[in-house]
Parts: structure tokens; sequence; C-alpha cells
């Protein structure tokens, strides 16, 4: 609710809290529903889920230097990875493994099912460079908090929001096109997966411009494109997750927000 509050300021409070009912709603049924992908075959999982802009994921496969699908936290992002991966090879989704290892080992299982390869996000980066160098195609999700000793911060809701520098430092390093893409919840537990035109390294160049302004200015985009997702559809976000936990050091948290300092240790 602070986070919502925040993020829409001249919202009445019955939206915001209808916002956040509908946020926890789509979240159990999103986990619902990947649980579900267990007992589906590939056409029955396809047949739940529409897909459009396949084009813009094809184009930029044909470059051969490799794709980031950028992601978030949104509608069945799992569900998202799994048929991605049905479309042309499977992908290699970076995840953080679960605390408990006995949970994990499911969750591993279902992500692998259909031929997808899981990369954990400890020490990923030597493996997404070799993903790149084989022309592979890496999922990657950077709307969550990250230590202030590892963000970048740029805007997000009119708000610093402390983001991950590895998609920005990995595209520029390596060529590779990142290509947005949102599964966005549908009627009757369908869903709808949307790829969206591929951001290209050259766009955040230009003469002049340093490594490190062009590492923000990736990573300005890439949370801008998250940002116009979520404002269609507030409610397939994933709220719960402080996105502003981490602020600059000096920056003031708006009243009401839940906003905490840099000291805070960052959550899961």
């Amino acid at each position: 609710m602070d986070n919502l509050a925040a993020a829409y300021p001249d919202d009445p409070a019955e939206r915001i809290a209808s916002i956040a009912a509908a946020s926890i709603d789509g979240f159990a049924s999103a986990l619902v529903d990947f649980l579900a992908t267990n007992r589906m075959t590939r056409d029955e999982l396809l047949s739940r889920v529409s897909v459009a802009g396949e084009e813009h994921l094809r184009a930029a496969r044909t470059r051969g230097k490799g794709v980031f699908l950028l992601s978030a936290h949104f509608g069945s992002w799992e569900i998202g990875a799994l048929v991605a991966g049905l479309l042309g090879e499977p992908i290699a989704p970076v995840v953080r493994p679960l605390d408990n290892p006995l949970l994990e080992e499911e969750l591993d299982r279902l992500r692998r099912r259909f031929g997808n390869r899981p990369i954990p996000k400890k020490r990923a980066s030597r493996e997404l460079l070799r993903a790149m160098a084989r022309n592979e195609t890496v999922a990657i999700l950077v709307d969550q908090n990250v230590l202030p000793r590892e963000a970048v911060f740029v805007p997000f809701f009119g708000r610093p929001a402390a983001t991950t520098p590895s998609l920005a430092l990995l595209q520029l390093k390596t060529g590779a096109a990142v290509v947005p893409v949102f599964t966005w919840p549908e009627a009757d537990g369908r869903y709808r997966l949307v790829f969206e035109p591929p951001i290209l390294a050259e766009e955040f160049g230009g003469v002049g411009v340093d490594r490190e302004e062009q590492v923000r200015r990736a990573t300005a985009r890439y949370m801008a494109v998250t940002e116009a997702a979520v404002r269609k559809d507030p409610a397939a976000w994933l709220w719960v997750h402080n996105r502003w936990k981490t602020q600059p050091a000096g920056e003031v948290p708006r009243p009401g927000s839940a906003v905490q300092g840099p000291s805070e240790v960052q959550g899961p």
C-alpha cells in the first residue's frame, strides 16, 4: 500500500487498495498456474499463452551476438520464460535460488521441464558472456532493489530506484540486443506473451559519452520500459517488493512511502 501510494500520489485510497488486492490475487494465481505446468504437455502450455511480437525476438537472434530478454516480476513471468523457451530454442533465465533446498530443487525441475537452462544469479557474469558468444538467449529481471554498492540510481515512478548495472554492462560489452518482454494476464487463466522492439547498445553511445554515462542511460531505458508496462496494468506487478528500499545518500523519503535508508539489508 505504501509503495502504491507513493507511486500514484494523486490517486484515491480506494483505487490504491483495489490495485493492492488485485496484485496479491494476481501473484497467487500466477503461482498456482506455474505449478500446474507440471501436468501440462508442451501443446497444452502453448494453448494457454498467446504470443505477439515474436518477430522482434527472431530479428535480435539473427544479429548473431546473443539476446537478452528484459522482463520483470509481472504477470506470470515463470510461465513466460517457459513459453519463450519454446520459440525456436530454449532460453537461459537468470535466477536467484531459493533458500530452502527442497523447494529450490522442485522449482528448478519445473523451470527445466521444456529445455530451459537456468543460470544462478551469483557469479553469473562469466556464464552469461559465454552464452552471448554462443548466440544464446538469456532472460533477466532487473526490477528489484539492490544494495547501494551494486546500484545505479535511475528514475522509476518518479523516484530514484537502486538498479543493477549488470545488464547494461553486459550489453555494452557484447553488443547483444535487449528485447523487452512481458507476460500479461488475461481472463480465464490465460496469458499473453508480448515481445517489444529490440533495444540496441548503439543507442547509448555518442561523442564524449563515457562508459559510466552509457551504463546509466541504458539502465534508465530498461526501467522506463518496465514502468510503461506496469502503468498499463498496475495490478500485474509485484508491489509487495519494496523497489525503493535503497535510496541515494542524503535522499529524504516521501511522506507515507516505504522507502528505507541504504543501511538496510536487501530483502529476498
